[in-house]
């Protein structure tokens, strides 16, 4: 595959080109170092840039200097962000088919869920909301798309499947996401899926209920189950998961493409002496076991627990307040793509207490590292 800054060589530059001054390539990936480093919004991105201006002269073409924040602001927002995924997805096609070459194939588990960017939004309007895609396997972002002002996730969930090559994956989306038209798509794109089913369906939701309540009493033979029990801060947990493929009863199943089976999980938290308890269901298009359905389940909440809890935590992506909408979704891009080189960098073992936040600050003392992962073959550090 190619070194990181060529995928950016294709960008195309809206910009008069009189009085032009700052390369657009130069410019993401000056961008890259500073939100790497910690930087994480325009103002303290051309603040990192500024200090480290005698380094980045060494490498780049930066005749008139660094950008300054307004020049960054701009920049962001006349590039297309159509344009900017197109390159992401080239790269994260390339960075996917290293990481897999020689290894055998194993099943993909792709995490759909949106989160909103609450500081970008306008006084009295709609709070922006981008939907991501993470390929659990690997714990890679691996698109995204803003839900417009005008529409919504249902809308704009089928225009993020179709650019993803989801053969043979399993697709996890939140009850938002049960929606016929969905379920068909995955499965003519040749993919699996594994959607929550919440009361937005309401006859679907009632009668899975009912079923798993009178299954559970009346005809337990007919029920896979697997339980679990985890300890954690003081918090035990304890997880029951059902799985029936019993289900004739279904109205209007045959809506419903290749549905093969239907999941119920209940889950029982214990802590400081209070219980809580909450049972979530589902429909599958695959017949499997009760726990080759937890780990599917599970699975799906890393997209919260690691990817957007990384984004607002560590990125600030929550804080960020540029609300000029281009520049908001690629900002986010820039995030992800900091994020993925961050879980792509195997200098450092995260099972050994290596945060993000320290990632960043060994990238700051040596700017070498972040030098190898945009101008040297990733592959080197897979």
């Amino acid at each position: 595959m190619l070194e990181m800054k060529q995928y950016f060589l294709d960008l195309v530059d809206r910009r008069d080109t009189r009085g032009l001054r700052h390369n657009l390539a130069d410019i993401v990936v000056m961008s890259i170092y500073a939100v790497l480093c910690g930087y994480t919004d325009t103002e303290n991105m051309a603040f990192f840039m500024k200090l480290q201006e005698p380094y980045f002269s060494k490498m780049l073409d930066l005749k008139y200097g660094v950008p300054s924040a307004d020049t960054l602001l701009r920049v962001f927002a006349i590039i297309e962000p159509e344009k900017f995924m197109e390159m992401f997805y080239q790269w994260i096609q390339d960075v996917l088919a290293t990481i897999q070459e020689n290894k055998e194939t194993e099943s993909q588990h792709i995490a759909i869920d949106g989160k909103a960017v609450r500081a970008a939004a306008v006084k009295g309007g709609h709070i922006p909301y981008i939907i991501s895609a993470y390929l659990k396997n690997y714990g890679l972002s691996i698109g995204q798309l803003k839900v417009g002002e005008k529409t919504n996730e249902i809308k704009e969930i089928p225009k993020l499947l179709k650019e993803l090559d989801i053969t043979d994956c399993v697709i996890t989306i939140d009850a938002i996401g049960c929606q016929k038209q969905i379920a068909k798509q995955i499965i003519d794109q040749k993919g699996h899926y594994c959607l929550a089913v919440k009361t937005n369906q309401a006859v679907l939701y009632e009668e899975i209920r009912d079923y798993f309540s009178y299954a559970e009493k009346e005809e337990p033979e007919k029920l896979n189950t697997y339980e679990t029990i985890e300890k954690n801060h003081g918090q035990i947990e304890k997880r029951k998961y059902w799985i029936s493929s019993d289900i004739d009863y279904l109205t209007g199943k045959e809506k419903w493409k290749n549905l093969k089976t239907i999941g119920k999980v209940e889950s029982i938290r214990e802590m400081d002496g209070k219980r809580s308890f909450e049972t979530r269901y589902y429909i599958l298009d695959q017949e499997m076991t009760s726990k080759e359905m937890s780990q599917i389940v599970r699975g799906h909440w890393e997209i919260e627990n690691s990817l957007h809890w990384v984004l607002d935590v560590h990125f600030r992506e929550d804080a960020c307040k540029i609300k000029k909408e281009k520049a908001m979704q690629n900002l986010s891009l820039i995030r992800k793509i900091c994020y993925n080189l961050m879980k792509l960098d195997k200098r450092f073992d995260k099972k050994k207490k290596m945060t993000y936040k320290k990632m960043s600050m060994l990238y700051t003392c040596h700017l070498e590292y972040v030098q190898e992962l945009i101008f040297e073959k990733i592959v080197e550090t897979i």
